[in-house]
């Protein structure tokens, strides 16, 4: 079956997003099929940065946590 798991980190912080993603990947052996990622921006955040997504879709018997 194909399932998606998303992930939600900051654009400031990309590093850090991607080495969760890889290290889900490689922990649990998925067969990644697709990566899309979107940047939500708030105007006039106090943070001064938005909200980054990646959804993976990936192949396998029972979602992954």
């Amino acid at each position: 079956m194909i399932f998606i798991k998303t992930f939600k980190g900051y654009e400031d912080k990309t590093l850090m997003l991607d080495a969760d993603v890889n290290t889900w990947i490689a922990q649990n052996q998925i067969d990644v099929v697709d990566v899309k990622s979107a940047l939500s921006h708030e105007h006039e955040s106090r943070a001064g940065s938005g909200d980054l997504l990646y959804t993976v879709t990936y192949r396998a018997d029972a979602p992954v946590d």
